[in-house]
């Protein structure tokens, strides 16, 4: 009996959360201004964090503020109802006037743009909040959880321990981090500790149906065609276990699609049997953004941390202003060494 307990208790899974300071903690109970800021192209991790965050502050009676670095996805634009985020010609002025500046979703300098030297002046007011494994230092007061399925899922918590008001729109801004990030509860992420922060959710009169059709069964027809133009690039190597696929500058003027409905386009590739990893590479504005998904063999962020980027394990990405064709090549390349393949075919 003695040795069956052990054995029970072997197979029970470790709790590796990891709790927010409690300088943060501290810090965000004192501050009466703040500033909430994410990373450049953002996705509904991050927006929903912006989203729920300021929600909430307000709420609490603060004054709070959102500035997003890069043109809002129209599939989340409901988060922010009538209300346009700061401009980021505003954020020294704002990061100057408020008390804390919180980023969320992100540790990396490269990923907020045009932000980094402004807010290099003000590292003693800014406060971290991300499960990214990689990491720059942004400030003395950063929380870092790789072990949450998405930064909405941390804030879900924070916003608990703190006390502050989580009403309707702070809600369904939380679940849309936490589902997003976990492709609707179905990506590797995905965990108990997550489920248990979604029913809570769901108790809470939170509509994941009606979440859904906001979110996915909204698309533009243009959509639809940027889709199909990438799927018709799409090339197998790896005997089958690596998928290749790109986007031209020329696809989103012949689609009518625009930059900002690129996202989950890559995983459509995941679709196939035998694919371990798919990259998509997308042009824009001189800049070749490379999205990177992996089934569970290989470690994307690794990948992509070779080129400048980073990410998760099964989700990564990086930049280049490398011609595509050069980036599609040694993105090709590296994959497939990760893979145990010399070459790309």
């Amino acid at each position: 009996m003695k040795e069956q307990r052990n054995s029970q208790a072997q197979r029970q899974p470790t709790d590796r959360r990891i709790p927010p300071p409690r300088a943060m903690l501290q810090r965000l109970t004192q501050a009466r201004s703040l500033l909430v800021v994410c990373h450049a192209r953002p996705d509904g991790d991050a927006l929903g964090c912006v989203a729920a965050l300021t929600q909430s502050a307000r709420d609490s009676g603060r004054s709070a503020f959102m500035l997003v670095p890069d043109a809002i996805p129209r599939q989340y634009a409901f988060l922010f109802a009538d209300e346009r985020p700061q401009a980021v010609q505003e954020f020294a002025q704002l990061a100057q006037r408020c008390e804390a500046i919180v980023v969320v979703d992100t540790c990396s300098f490269g990923q907020l743009d045009s932000l980094d030297d402004v807010l290099k002046c003000h590292l003693d007011k800014v406060l971290v909040i991300d499960h990214h494994c990689t990491a720059d230092s942004l400030s003395a007061v950063q929380w870092q959880d790789a072990s949450a399925a998405a930064a909405g899922l941390m804030l879900y918590e924070l916003l608990g321990e703190l006390g502050w008001p989580m009403g309707r729109r702070t809600l369904e801004a939380l679940a849309v981090a936490i589902l997003t990030d976990t492709g609707w509860l179905r990506f590797p992420n995905t965990d108990s500790r997550c489920l248990c922060a979604a029913a809570r959710l769901i108790d809470a009169g939170v509509g994941l149906d009606v979440l859904y059709r906001r979110l996915y069964q909204a698309d533009r027809p243009q959509r639809l065609r940027l889709m199909a133009r990438m799927l018709d690039s799409l090339e197998l190597h790896s005997d089958g276990r690596l998928a290749m696929m790109r986007l031209r500058d020329e696809d989103f003027t012949a689609s009518g699609a625009g930059c900002d409905e690129t996202e989950n386009l890559i995983n459509e590739a995941m679709r196939l049997d035998g694919v371990e990893v798919a990259a998509l590479l997308v042009e824009a504005d001189k800049t070749v953004r490379v999205s990177l998904r992996s089934r569970s063999v290989v470690d994307v962020s690794a990948v992509a941390g070779r080129f400048g980027g980073g990410g998760h394990e099964r989700a990564a990405g990086l930049r280049s202003t490398e011609p595509l064709e050069k980036v599609y090549q040694e993105i090709s390349r590296a994959c497939a060494e990760a893979l145990g393949c010399a070459e790309g075919d």
